[in-house]
């Protein structure tokens, strides 16, 4: 059954660049699940008379959409994108709660909306900013007013320089190599053997594929993310080693 989808899925995205090269026009996917990703990049060796970009609203989004562009079109950048980001404030901060990305998700996806057509979440203090299909950001301000029990206001943002950046938590730690059971267990906090056990079960996504080889090798400025974990950013410090030779890393979570 999983095989048929990522069939389909593959035969949707050579449909959706052969529309473009005849139409003459961009043409989008809805926000890309990591899978949906990876079918795409494989894809694009087959495709003829477009280009292939990828965007999801702000630098350091994980959730994307695909654009397929004929090679002569006038505006290829990542404005042509039909994504809006949603601000959602509390209407009254003294009696906001403390809301985390799964209830914010939940709240909009009770609305009776898909999932693919939500991309990031970004939480800044009592605010979140949402990523949403152009289509449905006017249905997503008129009726997300409540999360779980704090009302909330909603207005779409018209600039990206009022978005703030992804916040991080930053952790320092130092790993025999950079093979990505190393990796995840500096991240996790668990030893090796365990981190190993996540890996093997399918849990990790790096670089926008699930690794199931504990011996990847991971790369400077990767993404990674572990189910019920969190979401990462790996950035090695070259040249930059321990008394002991353990190769020094920084590790970003994403907040």
């Amino acid at each position: 059954m999983e095989h048929k989808k990522e069939h389909f899925f593959a035969n949707r995205i050579h449909e959706l660049a052969e529309r473009a090269y005849v139409g003459e026009y961009p043409v989008f996917t809805d926000f890309l699940t990591t899978k949906e990703y990876m079918i795409v990049t494989q894809c694009q060796k087959d495709m003829r008379g477009v280009s292939l970009m990828f965007w999801g609203g702000h630098e350091d989004c994980s959730h994307v959409m695909a654009g397929f562009f004929p090679l002569d079109w006038f505006n290829r950048t990542i404005d042509a994108f039909p994504i809006v980001c949603i601000r959602v404030v509390p209407q009254d901060k003294r009696y906001a709660q403390t809301l985390s990305h799964r209830d914010y998700l939940g709240a909009i996806l009770n609305l009776g909306i898909e999932r693919a057509v939500i991309g990031d979440i970004r939480i800044c203090d009592q605010t979140a900013f949402v990523f949403c299909k152009r289509d449905f950001a006017s249905f997503v301000v008129e009726n997300f007013t409540t999360v779980k029990h704090t009302l909330v206001n909603c207005e779409i943002m018209h600039s990206l320089e009022q978005i703030p950046p992804q916040q991080y938590k930053e952790l320092s730690h130092s790993v025999a190599s950079l093979r990505l059971d190393n990796v995840v267990s500096a991240m996790t906090g668990l030893s090796r053997g365990k981190a190993s056990d996540l890996i093997r079960q399918g849990l990790v996504i790096a670089g926008h594929e699930e690794r199931t080889s504990v011996s990847f090798t991971c790369r400077d400025n990767m993404i990674i993310t572990i189910r019920k974990y969190g979401k990462y950013r790996l950035r090695v410090l070259e040249d930059a080693v321990t008394r002991k030779g353990k190769q020094k890393i920084i590790i970003y979570k994403f907040i």
